[in-house]
């Protein structure tokens, strides 16, 4: 064994003469581990939020979604968009058609955007699981259906129940009339065949119906679309078909994925960083406790330092010694704190004992943890960094402190 660590790891572990220097470098320790704990705490609470986010979102969201670079809508009769249809990695091509409209509902009215899909898209995405009342349904041999978001239906008091139409209304494109403003409108009734719940974002935004109900109030034809959503066969292909389409569609066309379909991926990145940041600054402050502890036991072990000076160790030798004296409690403190937070975050993900205030409003009753590997050894080479360029410093500034050592004995 390496003798600087073996005499480190006596000085660290061994009782001292003067039980303060034990206490403080226990105190090292545990401040070091416990900041190592919060960073990993926190990580992992981001983590699982960002899980449940992830869970929300992908079922409405798809993997790829086309838009135009210029322009609100698109046509898709060409050869480029058949092209696309055929590749092997796409499980799924959806034609959606968008529009900003106006909603009434008997005396109350609300600004939404209706949104037109195919007949199977539900079935894809998996939104009759998101159904909170009535059933999914968009179209009738006789009657026109949509199915509202659950903030809309609770904002103008939508119910499924009493057959109640809603309807909307869009500027008509090709007549203006300014003496009678209704003929300026395109309107539409619609029954309300189900109120859907996926997130405050999309309960307050869309209405679902057919695409032959939007493209007739918009009046546009079979081939414009405002978006194409795209699910792939494999997640692990996502990419892959990303780069593929971009190439087909060149530069007139964005492709984007979920990630780049959310400001909400943006903000978690960014607020994961600022946490990171914050928490490792608070552990550097709490790891200037090594500074003391290693001067502390330089005054415990003059006589040793005196003692290996004259067997002939060197000055570089004595200093390794200390340098590594204050590395181990980095690494002790690192190592229990990268425990100790996998065993609070395992608890909190099993029983989950941190609950929210139980009033009902939220998705779930505890805070979400999602704990990944590069998290652990991201905070325990980053604890470690920060330990082993502060125990340099008590290392580097001791040379003078050694002959005053000296001339003391």
């Amino acid at each position: 064994m390496n003798l600087s660590l073996y005499i480190a790891k006596r000085y660290l572990f061994s009782k001292k003469n003067r039980n303060a220097i034990n206490i403080i470098s226990g105190i090292s320790i545990v401040v070091v581990a416990v900041a190592t704990a919060a960073i990993v705490i926190v990580l992992s609470s981001i983590n699982g939020f960002g899980t449940l986010i992830d869970k929300q979102i992908s079922s409405y969201a798809p993997d790829l979604k086309i838009q135009a670079v210029k322009g609100k809508t698109f046509k898709i009769n060409n050869e480029k968009f058949l092209q696309i249809k055929n590749l092997k990695a796409l499980k799924y091509f959806a034609e959606v058609t968008e529009e900003n409209v106006l909603l009434k509902y008997d005396n109350k009215q609300t600004i939404c955007t209706v949104k037109g899909i195919p007949e199977d898209y539900a079935k894809q995405f998996n939104l009759k699981a998101a159904l909170r009342n009535g059933i999914f349904k968009i179209s009738g041999k006789v009657l026109n259906y949509a199915v509202i978001g659950g903030g809309i239906a609770y904002k103008l008091g939508i119910s499924t129940e009493t057959g109640k139409s809603v309807s909307i209304w869009t500027p008509n494109r090709k007549k203006i009339n300014l003496l009678n403003p209704e003929q300026a409108f395109n309107r539409i009734n619609l029954i309300p065949a189900g109120i859907i719940s996926v997130d405050s974002e999309f309960d307050l935004k869309y209405i679902l119906t057919s695409n032959k109900i939007v493209r007739k109030i918009t009046d546009r034809d079979s081939s414009t679309v405002s978006s194409i959503e795209i699910l792939s066969e494999n997640p692990e292909q996502i990419e892959s078909l990303k780069s593929k389409i971009k190439n087909i569609l060149g530069d007139d066309y964005t492709v984007h994925d979920v990630y780049e379909q959310f400001d909400v991926y943006k903000v978690m990145k960014s607020e994961r960083l600022a946490a990171f940041i914050i928490m490792l600054f608070i552990t550097l402050i709490a790891s200037f406790s090594i500074i003391g502890s290693v001067t502390m036991l330089i005054i415990e072990k003059r006589r040793d330092i005196f003692t290996l000076l004259s067997m002939g160790a060197t000055i570089n030798r004595l200093k390794r010694i200390f340098f590594i004296e204050g590395w181990l409690i980095s690494f002790t403190g690192a190592l229990i704190g990268i425990i100790l937070g996998g065993v609070v975050c395992w608890a909190q993900k099993q029983y989950g004992f941190i609950t929210f205030p139980s009033d009902g409003m939220y998705i779930v009753d505890a805070y979400p943890v999602s704990m990944k590997l590069s998290d652990f050894i991201l905070t325990f080479l980053s604890v470690m960094s920060l330990g082993t360029i502060i125990s340099l410093y008590p290392a580097a500034k001791l040379k003078s402190e050694f002959v005053k050592i000296i001339q003391s004995v």
